[in-house]
């Protein structure tokens, strides 16, 4: 029989409920990265690759070598700001191969000369993150919870959304929304969607409309991308709505050849990725910074059951400026943690709300609680005791 001890750790007296509390805080604290995941800002999807040599072979190496350098620059522009960018490091290809976990590869083509793909690359946070800050270079990492996205085009004086044709929809349908600092999702345009989201005008959303599409998917918020094709391109105004409905609207000009008013599939493509490119910024202004000092937070986090520290712990695990945790006490209601944190204290409710975990700063102890789910009713479950049991 192995014995595992604690120091430190306080228990108030509680029944059979906390003891299994306890027990799966043991399990989890063993493997805390287990449920993870891979950072989405260290995924760099939909990299075209397209290269010539005298074989096949040779154009395929060609076109990896050429998309996994035109990748990491793209991840170290995405990570920091852009007067940054003259002083991000140039490793050599050795230390970036390296730097590189895995690949994915699709929409392969080649004939006995040339090489055309699309490569999606994961880089390794760790290494990535000690080669920007040893550069001394500020870096953001949080990732958004990822967004609904509502691509709308108005065209011809209307404005489609579900119904077809709509290639700006298609553009979307194609890409990958599951990369990046602002990861994405695509409604699927069912009879739910429908009625959620189906307003005269999609330019104002009502915040019951916003939060009824929300409440689809997972709680994210809500991004109106309306595309107007023009005789120069496609202008695209970008609206990311918190579920009170209010926005900061960006617009953005993508220029192109269109031919008879019509803008082709790689126009809307090109107008995708710099909806991404705009949202990304936008996420970057608001948690770029935030601090490099690293500090011990204490919180108290208010429970019902094991269901909800195990879902506490296991967000807490995919927040990159948690660096480290130590519980506490534990009680059949709360459990209170010292959490080794990195940033501000706007990161900090920013980052833990993207794992809908509500922050609320304290003296001594700051408030970590699980956000109600939209239209949830907030009750509070009864805590059930042993058998004969009594609390002093």
């Amino acid at each position: 029989m192995i014995e595992r001890r604690f120091p430190g750790l306080r228990m108030t007296r509680f029944g059979a409920l906390s003891a299994a509390i306890l027990a799966l805080a043991v399990l989890l604290r063993a493997e805390p990265s287990a449920a993870a995941g891979f950072p989405p800002a260290y995924v760099v999807a939909d990299v075209p690759v397209d290269a010539t040599a005298q074989s096949s072979v040779q154009a395929r190496e060609a076109a990896r070598a050429q998309g996994v350098h035109k990748a990491f620059r793209q991840l170290l522009e995405r990570l920091t700001a852009k007067t940054d960018w003259a002083r991000l490091p140039q490793p050599p290809d050795d230390t970036i191969n390296k730097l590189m976990q895995d690949f994915e590869v699709k929409d392969e083509h080649s004939s006995s000369v040339r090489y055309l793909a699309s490569y999606t690359y994961r880089f390794s946070p760790n290494g990535v993150r000690k080669l920007l800050r040893d550069a001394h270079l500020n870096v953001t990492e949080l990732a958004s919870k990822p967004v609904v996205i509502v691509p709308a085009l108005q065209a011809g004086g209307t404005t489609r959304l579900w119904d077809d044709p709509n290639p700006w929809l298609a553009a979307w349908s194609a890409a990958d929304g599951k990369a990046g600092l602002v990861p994405w999702i695509l409604p699927s345009g069912d009879l739910a969607d429908v009625q959620a989201f189906d307003i005269p005008d999609v330019a104002k959303p009502t915040p019951e409309h916003l939060q009824a599409l929300s409440k689809n998917y997972d709680g994210g918020d809500v991004v109106v991308a309306l595309a107007v094709p023009g005789t120069d391109g496609i202008d695209v105004t970008v609206s990311r709505y918190s579920p009170d409905g209010m926005a900061d609207p960006v617009t953005i000009q993508v220029s192109g050849q269109v031919s008879g008013g019509k803008p082709d599939a790689a126009l809307y493509a090109a107008a995708v990725a710099a909806t991404e490119k705009a949202l990304e910024d936008k996420w970057k202004s608001l948690t770029l910074g935030g601090g490099d000092q690293e500090t011990i937070l204490s919180v108290n986090v208010p429970i019902t059951s094991a269901a909800d520290w195990g879902a506490v712990r296991d967000r807490l695990t995919r927040i990159p400026f948690v660096r480290g945790q130590q519980v506490d006490l534990f009680a059949r209601n709360e459990v209170h943690l010292r959490l080794r944190v990195r940033g501000d204290a706007n990161l900090l409710k920013i980052g833990f709300a993207q794992q809908d975990l509500v922050f609320q700063p304290g003296d001594p102890l700051a408030t970590l609680a699980l956000r109600t789910p939209i239209g949830a009713a907030k009750t509070v479950a009864p805590v059930p005791t042993e058998s004969g049991s009594s609390d002093d």
